[in-house]
């Protein structure tokens, strides 16, 4: 009994903590959490696996609860992932105010280098505010109806962008024919989340 019980404990373990590294990687975007994604994920397939291979050979209902606990915790994933949304952008949000203020100063300093309304240039974000969370080079780029700044994230790669994006034009419909391929998210008046 002791053993069937160290059994179930073993997969919740590990279901428990891919969940919570999972909610970790979305609300904090931070590389070392998707590594933990990565291994405690492959840890609970390589558990259901066992379990639905022994479930099989043993016919015993003990491998089979096994397999339902861990499609239980696979069943969790896209709720954990929308639950880390939340709480990244609640987290933004207690540093908008912060974000305006070098977004505004970026701004300011770019169209005054600038002779033409249209420009594009990636910039250094100011050291003062290195603190939020998002890359040190900044992307701004201005036509003649919108200027756009857009702050990736720190765990941005050659294959996933994602990050936080102010927009003169507080239009999503408008901004979602512009960028197809980009999703977005509107957290506050002028801001989106992006992720491509």
């Amino acid at each position: 009994m002791t053993t069937k019980l160290g059994s179930y404990k073993w997969t919740c373990l590990v279901g428990v903590v891919f969940l919570g590294s999972l909610l970790w990687s979305v609300t904090f975007c931070d590389g070392l959490s998707d590594f933990f994604v990565f291994l405690f994920s492959a840890l609970l397939l390589a558990s259901i696996l066992r379990s639905a291979f022994l479930s099989v050979t043993r016919r015993s209902k003990d491998f089979l609860y096994r397999i339902v606990i861990g499609i239980v915790f696979c069943l969790l994933i896209f709720p954990t992932i929308s639950l880390g949304g939340f709480l990244r952008d609640r987290l933004f949000l207690t540093r908008l105010s912060r974000f305006q203020e070098v977004t505004n100063l970026l701004i300011k300093e770019e169209t005054t280098k600038t002779n033409g309304d249209v420009f594009s240039t990636v910039v250094a974000l100011p050291s003062d505010y290195l603190n939020l969370d998002v890359s040190d080079r900044v992307l701004i780029s201005s036509t003649k109806d919108d200027i756009m700044v857009r702050y990736a994230m720190r765990n941005s790669n050659a294959l996933s962008h994602s990050g936080y994006m102010y927009r003169t034009d507080d239009d999503p419909v408008a901004l979602s024919k512009e960028y197809p391929k980009t999703g977005y998210t509107r957290v506050a008046s002028h801001w989106f989340f992006f992720s491509e």
